[in-house]
């Protein structure tokens, strides 16, 4: 009864030295799919990249107009103060 055993599950694995072309193509597709994934990939990674570098370039340029912004406001208040010193030693 071993015998017998051994011989059905020696017949049941088999492998075969050919390849389908069904395979073949398969393994084909399936490369180009992956390069076709990778380069996509690839440019969504780019496109992230300068939209990350256009954002952080707007950031700071924004935070030089707000430089100059408080720099102005700074210089007005500074003159707005004068005057009011000015004002203030006429009316003693």
């Amino acid at each position: 009864m071993t015998n017998q055993a051994e011989t059905n599950q020696a017949e049941h694995w088999h492998l075969s030295k050919s390849v389908s072309v069904t395979q073949i193509v398969s393994i084909i597709l399936l490369v180009v799919g992956l390069f076709v994934w990778g380069s996509d990939v690839e440019k969504g990674i780019g496109a992230n990249s300068q939209a990350i570098q256009h954002e952080s370039d707007l950031r700071s340029l924004e935070q030089k107009h707000i430089a100059e912004f408080k720099d102005e406001i700074r210089t007005r208040l500074q003159r707005i103060d004068n005057k009011l010193e000015r004002l203030i030693e006429r009316g003693e």
